[in-house]
């Protein structure tokens, strides 16, 4: 019986354990990417007609712009970043858009 117990023990430790950082890493990418800055950009971009439709995620880490997603041309790829680099506070973009 007491073997039972340590088994369990040890099963609910591993998985604590393997928990414990993906909702504090999680939760400070959706606070970055959730600021004011960062949705100045997003609102910028989906008032582009030819970016309307893309899937494009901005995080901000200092005044570096990280942009990720997908869309459909090369073209699309770079007007993300020009109008991301527009931005006042943005002094430099990580650009790991992905084109379809």
């Amino acid at each position: 019986m007491n073997r039972h117990i340590w088994i369990g023990v040890l099963l609910a430790v591993a998985l604590l354990a393997g928990c414990v950082d993906n909702p504090i890493n999680e939760s400070a990418r959706l606070e970055n990417q959730d600021s004011p800055q960062a949705v100045r950009i997003k609102a910028r971009l989906l008032e582009e007609p030819d970016l309307a439709g893309s899937a494009i995620d901005v995080d901000l880490n200092g005044d570096q712009a990280i942009l990720s997603g997908f869309v459909e041309t090369t073209e699309q790829r770079e007007r993300a970043e020009a109008i991301s680099r527009d931005h006042e506070r943005v002094k430099s973009v990580d650009n790991r858009i992905t084109v379809k």
